[in-house]
């Protein structure tokens, strides 16, 4: 089952930054039910990402909620899945689906007993002009990719997936975000790249980043979720996997 928020095609204007505009901001009755505990009490919770952003936030609701969970890696090759001149919902949700089936190949090559418990998957891309971002290549592409956001917003088209390993059955969504910038100074942009850390992020978009961060004028959208792991969606889509399970 996936559902899915908002519009690829970028706000025409960003003058009313007092307003917040999009269904990725709003919160469905099922999390808002499940706001004060956690869904999935006592099961075992699965991070299927490496990312460190994704990894922090997970970090922040295991620790608002009193749960417990693993990380693991898939091992498949992204390049090779899906196509990156047409529909970014498509593409992350393809990727999400194919990290959660290697990850349970991986986990039932482990053991002869079944696998219990949910696994959380994601992808995420960032778009800008129409085109589909992905983790910078080099250096120099970096540098234009965080140069564009001062005339052009970013946005980010990202996949949610969670999976329940006994049955197999998953739930999915896609959050849409854009971020406005000022004008980024070129030194800003030299550091960042030098730095290094926003190579390991799609368009090289990194709102964390400290240096970054004074020159961003309007979200559309949670900033848990342009750092690629919503955690409305997660409470969700866990909650709806554990209702489905006790069918």
């Amino acid at each position: 089952m996936l559902s899915h928020r908002g519009s690829f095609a970028a706000p025409l204007s960003s003058a009313d930054s007092s307003k917040p505009k999009g269904s990725a901001l709003c919160m469905s009755a099922v999390v808002a039910a499940s706001r004060s505990r956690w869904p999935a009490d006592g099961a075992r919770i699965i991070l299927g990402s490496s990312s460190y952003s994704r990894q922090g936030i997970m970090k922040e609701l295991a620790q608002e909620y009193g749960f417990a969970y693993e990380t693991v890696t898939a091992d498949i090759d992204e390049q090779a899945l899906g196509d990156r001149t047409s529909d970014p919902a498509a593409l992350v949700t393809l990727l999400a689906q194919a990290k959660a089936e290697a990850i349970c190949n991986s986990l039932k090559s482990r053991t002869a007993l079944p696998a219990t418990g949910f696994l959380l998957t994601c992808d995420q891309v960032v778009i800008c002009q129409d085109k589909i971002r992905e983790k910078p290549i080099s250096s120099d592409q970096a540098k234009a990719f965080i140069a564009s956001y001062s005339q052009h917003p970013a946005g980010t088209v990202g996949s949610t997936l969670c999976t329940d390993l006994e049955s197999g059955q998953s739930f999915g969504a896609v959050d849409l975000t854009w971020t406005y910038f000022s004008q980024i100074p070129e030194e800003v942009v030299q550091h960042m790249v030098t730095e290094g850390t926003v190579m390991k992020c799609a368009g090289a978009l990194m709102i964390e980043n400290p240096l970054l961060e004074p020159f961003i004028t309007r979200f559309d959208g949670t900033k848990d979720a342009i750092m690629g792991l919503p955690k409305d969606t997660v409470l969700r889509l866990v909650a709806e996997a554990v209702k489905a399970s006790e069918k």
